[in-house]
This record gives C-alpha cells, structure tokens and sequence, in this order.
C-alpha cells in the first residue's frame, strides 16, 4: 500500500472518532478527567488559579521576547546574523498574515506548557519553501505514525472537514517522557491533575467561605429559643443582610432579647486551609519549573539568593526549552537544505546580572581579549561605533605565554641585545 492510499484509508476509517473536546479524546492530551476533589482539570479551567496562570504566561512571554535569529554557520563553529535568509522575515517580523513573531511565540509556548503539545502548519506559497506559519489549536490535532513511519496529523477543524497534514508539512513540539511515544504527547496538567485540582478546590473552598460568611468570627448565644420557624427565617434573613458578605464583614450587629456574642479563634481547620493554600503554589511552581519567586511567593527569598534562583530559571528551565525549539526549527523548517543554516534564542540578556557584574564582566571580557569594545557596546544595547579600535582585540601588555617566560628577560647591568658570549 503507498503512503498516499493508507492516509486516505486513515482518514475513511477515522471519521467516527469523537472530537477531541469529548472526553474520551480530550484524555488523549491530558485533559477533561475529574480530579480525587471532584472537579474537572482541564488546561482551560487550571488557567483560573492564579499560580498557574501566572507560571503560563510567565514562560510563553519570557520565550516570546528572547531575541531569535537566523545565523549562518562558518566553517571555524562561529556563525553570523543572516537577515537575508528567507526564514529571517518568518521568525524574527510576521510569521503569518495576522500574528507577530511575539504574538505567534507566545502562542505557540502557552499551548506546550498547558498541554504537552504545539503545532503551527506550514504554508508554503510564492517559490517559498515556508511563507507562513499557521497556528493550529493541539486539541484539534491528532498525531499518529504515516505508513512510511514518519509522523501525520488528522486535523479536526470545527468550520470544516476532518484533513491530514504530512511531517513535511508541520512544525511541532512534543513533551514525551524518556523513551516516549511521539504520538502520545502529555500534558503538564493531565499528568499533575491532583495538584491542580486541590489549588482550585481551595481557591473554590475561600471563594464560598467569604461569600456566605455570615459569621463573622464568633456565634450568637442566647438564653430561650425562637418561637417557630418564620421567626427564625427572618432572624437569619436580617442577620445576612446585615453581616454577610465580604463587604459587610465587621459591621456592628445589633443584639437583642438576651442573645450575647461569642468571639471565636482561628480553627485548627482555617489554619490548615491556609497552610495547605500556600502548599500548593509551590507544587504549581514545581510543574512549569519556575521558581516561587517569579508567581509572587518570597518567603524563602532573600536579596542574597533571588538573582541566583533568577539564573537558575535560565539555566534549568528556559535553556532546555529553546533549545527543544531550536532543534524542532531545524528539523521542520530547514528540512532539505543543507545544513549551512540554524535558528537561535540569544539568552544572554537573561544571564545578566546588576551592573556591577556586569561591568566586572565586560572588564575582564576587554582585558583578556575575547570580546571587542564594539562587541561590548552591542551587548549592552548601544549602538557600535566607528573609531578606529573599537574592533580590536587587546590584551594586557604585562601578560605573556608561558611558553616565551625568560626569552624577553634582561638581565640587570645588561643592555638589550648584549650577547654574553662576545
């Protein structure tokens, strides 16, 4: 069977298949189970508790404003910004007719960090192997192995009908486990369900405490008993107007026919809640390796350490994901060519720390000759200039190889170029 005829048989023999916001093929991206606290966990409801959202938004903009080129390799392992490069207009100006470079990379980020998977197919039009980058959503897709043994996606569009979209075709990221099944991506929350869901059981449970708070920090005691039930009814009816409520939480209550206040403490239970509330910012942290300090929890930061858990970031969490974009770049986008060409994230702007490192940095830089003062500047964000030097590599005059210690020495009372034989 050719590959053409077994994608035509794929896509007859597919056409009862659900679409992927029914359960049962939402669960192949993770999402649409019921959590153990009853509620439903999808990528779209986990975006209403704040860490996550915050831990989400975080990573998509942080990838979506690094800077991202296209660099031609040299043969000496050094490369150069080629902004000729056809795919230079489609990734770093207008991926597409609509979208931004940021815009479209912020996309793509949100949907691998909510659901394990993004997509964007390759349209290929005007003698040019990719013009434009379309964003397709991962619950309409659905990856699968091609009878050749590549990777084919049945899109489900919801305007229109069901199509099949080759590799060659597709510009893709996967979150696999070691070892995977490419067509089994999974998602961060589908896998971490139970730890979303507690975050939204008890952003759910505060949100009904404050909204039926009627008592407002104590119990009302009183010495005989209301006669029958309509004057209980109105009892509590006035007492919720009066008190119920955030927005009527301490106001005076009037008390009669003997009834007394009573204050009461913080339970056992409050006390737990909050702890368990402040728990679960750092189990959301935890999932999207982002640090506590990036979602606005600082108990166990300090001046001292939060610019090196700012590096950690880079170096454990953004680094490890440009470089899964960088080579999903290559792979979808430069497929064909003769590798002569890469796309890259600059993260150097992320390394920086305060300017007083970076001014011993840049010193030591100058000083041993691996950067130019040009080089500098740009790093920097200054423009270069033209002086004569800028471009030159120096070094300290009081420094010399090992290899020439004592071919330079003068001995003391000699005149250079004495000869001591004659």
């Amino acid at each position: 069977m050719g590959i053409l005829a077994g994608l035509r048989e794929h896509r007859a023999t597919s056409q009862s298949v659900g679409h992927p916001r029914d359960p049962v093929v939402s669960s192949w991206f993770g999402g649409g189970s019921n959590s153990a606290t009853g509620l439903s966990v999808t990528p779209d409801s986990a975006m209403k508790v704040t860490a996550v959202f915050r831990c989400v938004s975080l990573l998509a903009q942080t990838y979506a404003s690094l800077p991202l080129g296209v660099y031609r390799e040299r043969d000496d392992g050094g490369k150069d910004l080629d902004k000729k490069h056809p795919l230079y207009r489609v990734l770093h100006d207008a991926p597409n007719k609509w979208q931004t470079s940021f815009e479209w990379r912020e996309m793509m980020a949100a949907h691998f960090a909510l659901r394990g998977a993004c997509y964007s197919e390759i349209i290929s039009t005007g003698g040019r192997a990719v013009d434009q980058l379309i964003p397709l959503h991962p619950d309409h897709v659905r990856p699968y192995r091609a009878p050749d043994g590549r990777l084919a996606f049945e899109y489900r569009s919801q305007n229109g009908p069901n199509r099949i979209i080759l590799q060659s075709e597709m510009h893709w990221m996967h979150l696999l486990p070691i070892g995977g099944d490419p067509t089994k991506p999974f998602s961060p929350i589908g896998l971490c369900r139970e730890a979303v869901g507690l975050s939204m059981a008890t952003e759910e449970h505060a949100a009904r405490l404050f909204s039926n708070g009627a008592r407002p920090g104590g119990i009302l005691k009183m010495a005989g008993h209301l006669k029958d039930d309509p004057a209980r009814d109105r009892f509590k009816k006035s007492w919720q107007d009066v008190q119920g409520g955030v927005r009527n939480a301490h106001k005076v209550a009037l008390l009669e026919d003997g009834m007394e206040w009573q204050a009461l403490g913080m339970t056992s239970e409050d006390a737990q809640f909050i702890e368990t509330r402040n728990l679960q910012l750092g189990e959301i942290g935890r999932i999207f390796g982002v640090p506590a300090h990036k979602f606005g929890d600082l108990a166990r930061s300090t001046n001292n350490n939060i610019e090196h858990q700012g590096i950690e970031f880079v170096t454990d969490t953004i680094r490890p994901g440009a470089e899964r974009w960088e080579d999903a770049m290559q792979r979808d986008l430069f497929y064909g060519m003769t590798r002569t060409h890469c796309a890259e994230f600059d993260l150097d702007g992320l390394m920086r720390g305060d300017s007083t490192a970076r001014a011993a940095f840049n010193a030591s830089a100058v000083s041993n000759g691996y950067k130019s003062r040009n080089e500098i500047r740009r790093d920097e964000g200054y423009n270069t200039s033209d002086d004569e030097g800028m471009n030159a590599f120096t070094v300290q005059s009081n420094l010399i190889s090992i290899g020439d210690l004592g071919k330079n020495f003068i001995a003391p009372g000699k005149q250079p170029g004495a000869n001591d034989g004659k």
